[in-house]
C-alpha cells in the first residue's frame, strides 16, 4: 500500500469525473438593505437591482453601497471602496 499525494488524489478525482467545475466569483453592490438587514444586490454590468435576495456569511455585515463577492450564490463578503 502506498500513500497517494494530493495531485494523486485529485488526478484520480478528475479521471472518475467528480471534480466539479471551479465557480466563478462574481460581483456586485449593496443597493440596500431590507428591514430584516438582508442586502438588495446589483450585479457589476446590470441596469437593475435583482430581485433575489442572496445568502452571506454570518461573520459578513453588510452596509449599504459594499462590494460585495458572490462564490456559488452566496456572498463571501464585501469592501467600502471609498473606506
Amino acid at each position: 500500500m502506498s500513500i497517494v499525494t494530493k495531485n494523486d488524489y485529485w488526478e484520480d478525482m478528475a479521471q472518475r469525473g467528480r471534480m466539479q467545475a471551479q465557480t466563478r466569483p462574481q460581483y456586485a453592490i449593496v443597493k440596500s438593505l431590507t428591514p430584516e438587514g438582508r442586502p438588495v444586490i446589483q450585479f457589476m454590468g446590470d441596469d437593475a437591482p435583482s430581485q433575489k435576495l442572496y445568502l452571506y456569511l454570518k461573520s459578513y455585515i453588510p452596509e449599504q453601497g459594499d462590494v460585495v463577492m458572490l462564490i456559488d450564490n452566496v456572498i463571501q463578503g464585501g469592501w467600502r471602496p471609498n473606506a
